[in-house]
């Protein structure tokens, strides 16, 4: 079966994006410098698409990222996809000397349907580091402080490197005469503070900001009694030992849902959606290639960038 369509129905509708690393490895190691720049990329991607995208929560381990978010369309989704998941495949890859990029597949996007359905996302993501042995404690993670974001108001400040602000001081410091140089740029030279903001979730958005945080801590607990750490645990200071480049002996994958729903008849319903969207927009793309003007693709799709192709990260 072909890859689904990217699809979605409405404004902001929640979805889980999954990201995996090549091969499994543990590209997505944790530490100081690769939570800052992992931070920035994403407060960059915030920044292109101001007012355009909702940043609910994250979490994952050294080998994989869930992120729950709302897009405004699947065309911001696919463009907001695409700079992350590049950025950061140049960024840590820089980091941990790993050329090219970082995933071993596209993305996986999943919508989620109700705020049932939403809630237990959170929840699963808030107990990735417990459920995988890591940890005894959500707070315990050395990766970037989701938990801490959500459960106390913690500010997430990532760094942005200008590297195309780098590159063209490298360009005309060559072209100067060795006598008038001066000091050669360095990349630090170019690295802006960035700071993520998460929104609410839509079912709590009018919770006042203790509620708010009073609610995020029973997601944590809920996820901690779920999911408790069983016997010994690799622990930060591990975890800050693991090599990028290895790979767990064993990786469990099991199919992603197409949806995240509390109901059967929700995921028939979005099927069914699904398929008459997918009929039209094939129509549109093979009107298209037969020269007709390039109008009629349904609203809830992103238009390709090139007949046959299909954007997305």
């Amino acid at each position: 079966m072909g890859r689904r369509l990217r699809f979605q129905q409405s404004e902001f509708e929640s979805v889980e994006l999954t990201w995996r690393c090549a091969q499994s490895r543990f590209l997505l190691r944790p530490g100081p410098e690769a939570n800052r720049r992992l931070l920035g990329v994403i407060g960059q991607a915030m920044l292109l698409f101001a007012g355009d995208v909702r940043l609910y929560f994250a979490g994952g381990t050294c080998n994989h990222i869930h992120i729950v978010a709302g897009f405004r369309s699947a065309e911001v989704k696919a463009g907001w996809t695409c700079h992350v998941r590049t950025n950061v495949s140049k960024e840590l890859g820089a980091l941990y000397d790993w050329p090219g990029c970082h995933w071993d597949r596209r993305s996986s996007d999943i919508p989620i349907l109700d705020d049932d359905a939403l809630y237990e996302r959170m929840v699963y993501l808030a107990g990735q580091a417990t459920k995988a042995g890591l940890v005894r404690s959500a707070f315990e993670w050395p990766g970037v402080p989701w938990v801490e974001a959500v459960t106390a108001g913690r500010p997430l400040i990532g760094v942005w490197y200008d590297r195309t602000g780098l590159h063209r001081a490298l360009v005309a410091w060559s072209a100067r005469s060795p006598a008038t140089r001066g000091r050669r740029p360095v990349l630090s030279d170019f690295a802006e503070k960035r700071v993520v903001e998460l929104s609410p979730p839509p079912m709590w958005a009018d919770a006042s900001e203790d509620e708010l945080q009073a609610r995020w801590c029973e997601v944590v607990a809920t996820a901690e009694a779920r999911w408790p750490a069983q016997g010994r645990v690799l622990g930060p200071a591990g975890i800050l030992r693991v090599d990028p480049h290895a790979r767990p002996t064993e990786s469990k994958r099991t199919a992603a849902p197409a949806v995240h729903a509390s109901s059967r008849a929700q995921r028939v319903e979005w099927w069914a959606a699904y398929r008459a969207f997918a009929e039209a927009y094939r129509r549109a793309v093979a009107a298209l290639k037969v020269g007709m003007a390039a109008c009629g693709f349904p609203l809830e799709g992103c238009r390709p960038l090139r007949v046959g192709a299909t954007p997305g990260g």
